[in-house]
């Protein structure tokens, strides 16, 4: 990046006002978030803390929530380094895609760096797999190019099954396929969420509400929810290097954060190991 850009908004678990500015790095440096009263945490995923219903990074006591749709930003556009300014306890939802940050990033130059990334491209000699509750999972294998497939699954007669597909190698494009897709949430669920503490900043302007027969919004695209999951898949998968695996298919079936941290540590350590140059955990 060839200058600072920055974005607010109100948080969607909090309902608090929150500020980012998005500083460039020294190549190799990798994305770290300096938080609001101090304190840094790096983007990896040994940071992980929490992953109820968001992606939450943590050092010393210090947390910044709601990651995602930034990381998501920043892998679709291969920025790999980056200072993050973070004023408030999340991320800003905006209107709860990454499209406001791929426009705002894509307001500046992004630089080429020609400094090898101290971290390789993320690679598999064998399939990994990582399973979850109700049937979801995580798989990747070597493949000879990035692909992402995802598919959700639900009981309800509107959302049904959806399936997305992310493949830069075969014409997908980030911005255009992938950042406008929004968070979305089922109307008997939000209740419940406000009493967790959490959506307490979700509304009609920043994530779609799935009723029983109609969307709050009319869908961006026809498998919006699906590809949203990608969207996340994405942003969780920066934790796991900063880099899109360059030969990796992956699949995940009905995906959570909580599964894609597990998957992003397993593919991190899998990777490392087959890298002995590169510590397990740096």
């Amino acid at each position: 990046m060839s200058a600072p850009v920055s974005l607010r908004g109100v948080g969607i678990h909090t309902g608090t006002d929150c500020a980012v500015t998005i500083h460039p790095a020294d190549a190799g440096s990798g994305v770290h978030f300096a938080l609001d009263g101090g304190g840094s945490v790096e983007a990896a995923v040994r940071n992980v803390v929490d992953t109820d219903r968001c992606t939450v990074l943590g050092n010393g006591g210090v947390t910044v929530s709601t990651v995602e749709h930034l990381l998501s930003a920043l892998i679709g556009l291969g920025i790999t380094d980056a200072r993050i300014e973070v004023t408030g306890p999340e991320i800003p939802i905006l209107d709860g895609s990454a499209r406001p940050w791929v426009e705002a990033i894509g307001s500046v130059q992004i630089r080429e760096s020609s400094v090898p990334r101290p971290v390789p491209p993320l690679s598999l000699s064998a399939p990994i797999l990582v399973t979850g509750k109700n049937g979801s999972f995580l798989a990747a294998s070597p493949s000879d190019a990035f692909r992402l497939t995802v598919a959700t699954v639900f009981d309800h007669p509107l959302a049904g099954t959806q399936v997305a597909r992310f493949a830069p190698g075969e014409g997908s494009d980030f911005a255009r396929d992938v950042a406008p897709a929004r968070t979305f949430g089922f109307i008997e669920e939000v209740e419940a969420l406000r009493k967790a503490g959490l959506a307490l900043g979700g509304s009609l302007e920043n994530a779609v509400v799935v009723y029983p027969d109609r969307y709050s919004s009319p869908l961006r695209f026809a498998s919006e929810l699906a590809y949203h999951k990608l969207l996340d898949v994405l942003g969780d998968l920066f934790l796991a290097g900063g880099t899109l695996p360059l030969t990796l298919d992956i699949v995940a079936v009905k995906p959570s954060h909580r599964l894609n941290v597990e998957f992003a540590s397993r593919l991190w350590e899998t990777a490392a190991r087959r890298n002995l140059e590169v510590p397990i955990g740096t």
